[in-house]
């Protein structure tokens, strides 16, 4: 359009339509990454229910060795990730990433022992570090501020379109035992890590660069599009991210408390997703009938994360759905862990998926707000068929999570009243260069209650 050259950051209507172009390029891409990626890491939890343990010789906690070692390589390797990711063409990195685990998926089907198995496990975590934070990453680096939950929202919506496909997948795919003479679970491997590959080759075509060195954008509107960026706020988000910024990150106050929100949501979360089919199958469920009804739990949850993370944005406003969501899920929590009726466990896994799946795009929106995780927990079959030890643990991270909910809200809403005051109003009188690079301990910045 030959009036491009003259936008401003008041246009709505150009504003609009750029941004749609935005969404329509990226998240679709994003989502589709995340979706193969969570349903690669969820897996194991419905390969279970079709022979695994019987066919590799796994006996005590292995299966639950299995699940965990893939979180260490997993937690290790995110920062440095991301470290990389911030000076390279991310449709390189992500996609060869997706690739190299859709391959291991794959060729773990073809597992003799719990060894191997575990094995596989390790490098898949090892290649999926780089996934969520540079999805993130790239979210962060197109959106402004309140527009980063719903984004971040539909981007966990993979979660849930996982969660049903790998419940469905797991249905149809186990029921090919005995095919070709392999076991239901490594069908689940084979055409789980196929999907994945497809999926990797599909971003390497389709995922864009950063904004600055866009391609899909007319110059004009690029030009536009990251003054409106600059102008939210965002000093300083040119630099390169290196190992004493990134130490320096990890000691501030806001990002310790943004982990521990996120580690209280994602334990609860993998929980639910992993484990899911293994609780169901308590209430006296078949495999099959277990497999396909966590798929609705699913879908109602991605309903209401999408809903929560729109009117979130909205508002401008984080910390009355962090804690309202938190307090759902402990609810949920209780309610299959303490009651006997099927039925109302049944709902309860309803409410548990709410509450901790609206949470997760809010909590990492929120930490991103103020400046700019994950760990495991084991359901032995001992434990059946409350699984007290494994949804108290859920419950008390939730409750963790509300109590730094609270630490976030109170201290910058604290920090916001001082910088209305003028306390921090010095600072202005640092040379343009330094003002530039003090992010959000600048006196104009607001953090997001």
């Amino acid at each position: 359009m030959s009036q491009n050259k003259h936008l401003t950051l008041e246009d709505p209507v150009e504003a609009k339509r750029i941004i749609k172009k935005i969404d329509y390029r990226l998240m679709p891409v994003l989502v589709l990454l995340y979706t193969v990626t969570f349903l690669d890491r969820v897996n194991i939890g419905n390969a279970r229910l079709w022979n695994m343990e019987k066919d590799l010789h796994m006996h005590g906690y292995e299966y639950n060795v299995a699940v965990l070692v893939f979180y260490v390589p997993l937690i290790l390797f995110e920062i440095p990730s991301n470290m990389i990711l911030n000076r390279v063409v991310p449709r390189y990195y992500i996609s060869g990433l997706a690739m190299c685990w859709g391959l291991t998926i794959t060729f773990s089907g073809f597992s003799k022992s719990a060894g191997g198995l575990i094995a596989a496990r390790v490098l898949i975590g090892f290649f999926e570090a780089g996934m969520l934070p540079g999805c993130l990453f790239l979210i962060g680096t197109w959106y402004r501020r309140h527009e980063m939950v719903t984004r971040v929202a539909w981007l966990f919506v993979s979660n849930d379109i996982a969660g049903i496909g790998s419940g469905l997948l797991g249905a149809g795919l186990g029921s090919l035992q005995g095919t070709g003479g392999y076991s239901g679970w490594s069908w689940i491997f084979f055409i789980e890590g196929a999907m994945t590959c497809i999926a990797a080759i599909v971003s390497f075509v389709f995922l864009p660069a950063f904004p600055e060195k866009s391609t899909f954008l007319r110059p004009a509107e690029k030009d536009w599009y990251v003054r409106r960026l600059r102008d939210d706020d965002r000093r300083g988000k040119d630099e390169k991210l290196r190992f004493l910024g990134a130490l320096k990150a990890i000691t501030d106050w806001k990002v310790i408390c943004s982990g521990w929100l996120y580690l209280s949501v994602t334990v609860a979360a993998y929980a639910i997703s992993i484990f899911q089919p293994t609780i169901l199958s308590a209430f006296g469920w078949s495999d099959l009938k277990s497999n396909l009804l966590s798929a609705p739990v699913r879908a109602v949850s991605g309903i209401f994360s999408v809903s929560v993370g729109i009117w979130s944005d909205k508002v401008k406003k984080r910390a009355p759905f962090v804690i309202s969501s938190f307090a759902v899920a402990v609810v949920g929590n209780l309610l299959v862990m303490l009651v006997s009726p099927v039925g109302v466990r049944y709902f309860g896994m309803y409410l548990a998926a709410i509450g901790t799946y609206n949470c997760q795009a809010l909590v990492i929106a929120w930490g991103v707000n103020q400046v700019v995780g994950q760990t495991k927990l084991v359901f032995p079959q001992k434990d059946t068929p409350h699984y007290y030890p494994g949804l108290g643990t859920c419950i008390a991270f939730s409750a963790s999570g509300i109590i730094a909910a609270l630490v976030m809200y109170f201290f910058c809403a604290a920090e916001n009243k001082k910088r209305d005051r003028g306390d921090r109003d010095h600072l202005r009188d640092l040379p343009e260069e330094e003002q530039r690079r003090l992010g959000e301990r600048h006196p104009d910045f607001r953090y997001t209650l």
